[in-house]
Formats: structure tokens, C-alpha cells, sequence
């Protein structure tokens, strides 16, 4: 598995996303999944406050007791309340109660990055700033990123921490992959499509891209397996022309749809990818990486 070098971390290109642990995917299968992840050179493991209600971070910190030194830990937090995604949570208390619950419940001294969860662009970015790097000093985390960001907030919060002299968003965590969306299902997510894929190109900023397999769509429509949600979302016909071009190239490198589909994300893009995988089993896992 590739790695890359992002802030003095060599981190495995491809991530392995936790949310459902516990709950949806239950912890037997998770283990089976983190272990098959780990054994195949895959070293950061992301998760959120908000996923299974903890449960999720739970079972990641039972995970990795004993490995703690060779993964890299990602989660997330100052999520809105479910109840009202519309409320802001980028408070400095918030943000730190949300840090230390994570660190309770994974069982780790720090994390390595943490991501804010969600924006609220009436919000000072200069506050959240040096909420962050109050963090940072009193070793809570690492480095810190920004998930459903755009990128002129992120340039713009950047650009204070370079005016005086302290760490800003190593990188950003969007919806990003090769499908095209039909429909808007949440609109407090931030994608990377035209003009924001753009910015990105030109910047050469880092992203972590949630949701890059589309749901499982391309390898999915493959086996006409598709879940509701991933034909609301992306059957199209724009989608189904990037999945025949998939396809062609997967015959060709002798490769599944799956991992394809995340070589072509990779490569059409002009800064650093690191794709965020969701497999609910061993099996889906290995179609991603291309493990017989």
C-alpha cells in the first residue's frame, strides 16, 4: 500500500473509515477488518465522536491496544446536534469536551489528527484557530483538519495561522469520488465538484475524501446490488459513463471496479488524495486494496 508523508506522518494512502462499528457492522466484523486493513500496510484508522454515539471510537481503541505506536488515530468532533444541524458547535469548550471524550474513549493520550466536524461560516474563524492550537499545546492532539469546509474558509482560516505564526488545517475531509450526484441529500455536506475541485487543483491542498467509493456504487452496479441510497444519490447517466470508462480500465490493469475506481480519483486530481474507504466486510476490503 502506498504511503505518503503529510505533516511529518507517513500515512497510508488509503484510510480506513469506522462509522457503523458496533452497531451496523458489529465488533467481531470490525476486528476482522482492522486487522485485514493493518496486516496489508494500512496505518490511519478514522473515526468520529458522533458515529454509533462513541460506539464506533470504542471499538477502534479496543482495536488498537497493544499497536497504539503503529496507527495512526483520525476522528472527529463539534458535530451539531442531530436534532438541529443548523446549531454551531466550534466553541472552545465544546470543541475541547468533545476532544477529551475521544480520548476517554479510545484510551490514547492524544489524538493524531482531529477534524471539526461540520462549519458554520458566521463563525470568526480566528477564534477556532487558537481553540486549536490550545489543543495542540496542551498535547490533546497532533494536527488538526477541517471536514465539510469549503476551501476559501479553510484559505481564509490558514491564513490567519500563518499571520501569526501558529498551525493550521493540514488538510481538508469532503465528499469526493467519481460518481456524479443526482440529488443533495445533506446540504451541511461540502463536495468537491467544478469550481471547488478548481481551487483544489490550483492549491494542491491535501483531502481526505469520505464517501470515495460512492457507496459502493461502481462495484455494486457491477453485481446489480445496489442499495437504495447509492441509486437515489448517483444512478445516472453521467455516473454510469464514468463506470464503463472504470470498467476498461480494470480489465486492462487487471484490477477489481473498486480499487479502479480510487486509482482514477487519485489520479485525476492535482493535490494529494487519500481516499477514505467504508467496506462492511474482509471480502469488500480486499476488492478495494486488490487482494486475491
Amino acid at each position: 500500500m502506498k504511503h505518503l508523508n503529510l505533516a511529518e506522518m507517513n500515512l497510508s494512502q488509503i484510510i480506513l473509515g469506522t462509522d457503523g462499528y458496533s452497531e451496523r457492522i458489529d465488533k467481531s466484523t470490525a476486528f476482522k477488518i482492522m486487522e485485514c486493513y493493518t496486516e496489508n500496510g494500512g496505518n490511519v484508522i478514522d473515526t468520529a465522536r458522533l458515529y454509533c454515539d462513541g460506539m464506533s471510537e470504542k471499538c477502534v481503541g479496543e482495536f488498537i491496544k497493544g499497536i497504539r505506536d503503529s496507527i495512526y488515530i483520525s476522528t472527529k468532533c463539534a458535530h451539531p446536534p442531530l436534532s438541529d444541524m443548523t446549531k454551531n458547535r466550534l466553541s472552545e469548550s465544546e470543541i475541547e469536551s468533545d476532544i477529551n471524550t475521544s480520548l476517554r474513549t479510545i484510551g490514547i493520550d492524544y489524538i493524531d489528527i482531529i477534524w471539526l466536524h461540520r462549519d458554520d461560516e458566521s463563525v470568526d474563524v480566528r477564534p477556532v484557530i487558537d481553540t486549536m492550537n490550545k489543543m495542540v499545546k496542551k498535547g490533546k492532539i497532533r494536527y488538526f483538519g477541517a471536514s465539510n469546509w469549503t476551501h476559501d474558509r479553510i484559505a481564509e482560516a490558514n491564513s490567519y495561522a500563518n499571520d501569526t505564526n501558529q498551525q493550521g488545517f493540514i488538510a481538508s475531509q469532503p465528499l469526493y469520488n467519481m460518481a456524479v450526484r443526482s440529488k443533495i441529500w445533506d446540504d451541511t455536506l461540502v463536495c468537491i465538484e467544478d469550481e471547488e475541485k478548481k481551487k483544489y487543483d490550483q492549491s494542491q491542498f491535501p483531502v481526505f475524501a469520505f464517501s470515495s467509493q460512492a457507496k459502493g456504487f461502481f462495484e455494486k452496479y457491477a453485481t446489480n446490488s445496489l442499495s437504495q441510497k447509492a441509486i437515489d444519490r448517483y444512478l445516472n447517466d453521467n455516473t454510469i459513463k464514468i463506470y464503463k470508462k472504470i470498467c476498461n480500465r480494470a480489465e486492462k490493469d487487471n484490477s477489481t471496479i473498486s480499487a479502479t475506481a480510487l486509482q482514477m480519483l487519485i489520479e485525476q486530481s492535482n493535490f494529494d488524495v487519500f481516499p477514505i474507504i467504508g467496506p462492511s466486510n474482509v471480502e469488500q476490503l480486499k476488492s478495494t486494496l486488490n487482494i486475491k
